[in-house]
C-alpha cells in the first residue's frame, strides 16, 4: 500500500502501482456514475428510467473490494447532495432520495453475493441484483413513505411497482456487461494486449 523511504533526512512515501491503479479504477467507475446517473428516460405519467442502478450494480460487481464498492457510492451519494448528479440532473435531498441512500446500502450485498463460492458467477449475479435491488428499494420505500408521509401501499404503487420490468432489465444487462466488457476492450488492445 503505502511505504515510506529515505531521501537523505527528507522521509517520501511511496505508493505502490497496485494502489494508483486501484484508486484510478474507482475514480472512472465514479465519475461514470455521475455521468450515466443524471439521465433518465421519461416514459410518461411521471415514470422516468435511469441508469444509477445499472451503473450501481456494474460497480459493485467490478469492485476490487467491498470497501470500493462502498467508497464509489457514498462518494456519489456525497456528491450529488452538492451538485446535479442524480437521475433528472437534481442533487439535494428530495422524496427519492432514499433510493440514491439504498445503493450504498445495497452496495455490501451487490459485492458479497456476487462472489458467492461455488456458484456460477452469472447466477451469483443474478441473484445479487435481485437482493441488492430489494434493499435499494426498501431504503427508498421507507424515506419516501417518510418525506412524504404517504402509506406502504401507495409509495410502492408510485416508486417500485412500475420500475420493476426495467430493474429486472437492468439486472440482466449488467451481467451481459460484466461479460461482453472485458472482451471488447481486450479486442480492441485497450488493455496492452495485442
Amino acid at each position: 500500500m503505502l511505504e515510506l523511504r529515505a531521501e537523505g533526512a527528507i522521509i517520501v512515501p511511496v505508493m505502490k502501482s497496485n494502489l494508483i491503479s486501484r484508486i484510478a479504477k474507482n475514480g472512472i467507475l465514479l465519475a461514470a456514475l455521475c455521468v450515466i446517473g443524471m439521465f433518465s428516460i421519461p416514459l410518461g405519467a411521471n415514470i422516468k428510467v435511469s441508469l444509477q442502478l445499472l451503473g450501481v450494480m456494474i460497480i459493485c460487481f467490478l469492485a476490487e473490494g467491498v470497501v470500493d464498492a462502498l467508497i464509489i457510492t457514498g462518494c456519489y451519494l456525497g456528491i450529488g447532495m452538492l451538485l446535479p448528479v442524480y437521475a433528472g440532473f437534481s442533487a439535494g435531498i428530495s422524496p427519492t432520495w432514499g433510493f440514491v441512500l439504498g445503493f450504498v446500502l445495497a452496495a455490501p450485498v451487490y459485492y458479497f453475493v456476487s462472489r458467492i463460492p461455488k456458484l456460477p458467477r452469472a447466477l451469483t449475479m443474478a441473484i445479487a441484483g435481485v437482493v441488492g435491488t430489494l434493499v435499494v428499494y426498501a431504503a427508498g420505500t421507507i424515506f419516501m413513505m417518510l418525506y412524504l408521509n404517504w402509506g406502504l401501499g401507495e409509495t410502492l404503487l408510485v416508486a417500485v411497482v412500475p420500475y420493476l420490468p426495467f430493474d429486472a432489465g437492468k439486472i440482466a444487462l449488467a451481467i451481459l456487461l460484466i461479460y461482453a466488457l472485458p472482451k471488447l476492450i481486450s479486442s480492441q488492445g485497450c488493455m496492452g494486449k495485442k
